[in-house]
């Protein structure tokens, strides 16, 4: 009988801590979102208090209702700490309601326990389905995204549906565009062959995406696999192509050596700049310039494509000289000769 009675007073509070997030008096503007995770709150506890905290999957792990608000948040630009914050902020309102409780002598120690595990899995509950929620929701925005941006450089370097695209997808089109034809060496990981070489491969272009978001911005459009591409980079107006070479969010030696570090090889880049209806001709002679580069065994490091001069012949389509030697280059030259080596590379 003992037991029977402890179970009828654990179910009678955890009842209680139930209506108690219901209560509409303690939120006055029921579209909040703070009135909605109480309102979540207590339908978790309610769908909890049957086997107080064994529920661990399906509908009571990860609640529909609370799986659609937190996406709709998401959506809508609601940070996640607002709602994590007023989940906080629930979970010590129900602990002061518990507390209150504990001085009546009527409820028992161990049912004001069992109300508090109840409290303690329903905040779990919540929380990990409204973050897991906000990240899903923010991986499909990614993705859509980048389905977009990578839709866009398609049309950018075809020249054709430019305008009606951008306007599709939200994107703005810039007056001119740098164009970079990227070089990436094999990783000594990637020399080794099979499913471990794939995966090295991955990791090194993940690691150059990355790279590339602080110094290019979020308006660069890039097409990269894990041997190199095109990065098309938005220029604000056509006077900024003769502007300064390493100017913020440009393609710059300083920039390469960045992707350098996060690849951990050394890369070669063949840069041109013009006006957005050159970008088509620009890509194209950044590629053939950079297959001459790699044909001639010249050094990794960024070449810039010369104004006005043609591709056909590998020393008229770039510059001669690397802007900048970039780290763990193997190779070194006659005119940087060790003192005391005559005629050492």
């Amino acid at each position: 009988m003992g037991r029977k009675s402890a179970d009828s007073g654990s179910a009678g509070l955890e009842d209680e801590l139930v209506a108690h997030f219901r209560d509409p008096v303690r939120d006055g503007d029921a579209t909040t979102v703070g009135a909605a995770v109480r309102r979540y709150l207590a339908e978790v506890a309610q769908d909890l208090t049957p086997e107080t905290g064994t529920a661990s999957s399906g509908a009571a792990a990860r609640p529909p209702a609370v799986v659609a608000a937190a996406e709709r948040w998401a959506r809508e630009g609601v940070a996640l700490e607002s709602v994590l914050t007023a989940c906080h902020a629930g979970a010590r309102d129900g602990l002061e309601f518990l507390t209150g409780r504990m001085a009546d002598a009527a409820v028992r120690a161990d049912a004001v326990a069992d109300a508090a595990r109840l409290l303690v899995r329903v905040v779990e509950v919540v929380t990990t389905a409204a973050a897991s929620a906000y990240l899903d929701e923010h991986r499909v925005v990614a993705r859509e995204h980048q389905t977009s941006a990578q839709t866009m450089l398609a049309a950018l370097l075809s020249g054709h549906g430019v305008t009606a695209l951008a306007k599709r997808a939200g994107i703005r089109i810039a007056p001119a565009y740098q164009v970079v034809a990227l070089d990436i060496p094999l990783h000594p990981e990637e020399r080794a062959g099979g499913p471990a070489a794939v995966s090295a491969a991955r990791r090194k272009l993940r690691r150059v995406q990355a790279a590339l978001g602080t110094p290019l911005g979020s308006r660069s459009l890039s097409l990269l696999r894990t041997d190199g591409g095109t990065v098309l980079i938005p220029l604000e107006s056509v006077r900024a192509l003769g502007g300064d070479p390493v100017a913020a969010g440009m393609m710059s030696a300083e920039v390469l050596e960045l992707i350098a570090e996060a690849a951990e090889v050394p890369p070669t880049a063949a840069v041109a700049s013009g006006s957005t209806e050159q970008v088509p001709e620009l890509a194209g002679r950044a590629h053939e310039a950079l297959d001459s580069l790699r044909a001639a065994g010249r050094p990794p490091g960024l070449y810039r494509i010369t104004e006005g001069a043609g591709v056909e012949r590998e020393g008229d389509a770039v510059d001669a000289l690397p802007l900048r030697r970039l780290p763990r280059h193997p190779v070194t030259t006659g005119g940087r000769a060790r003192s005391g080596k005559p005629g050492a590379a």
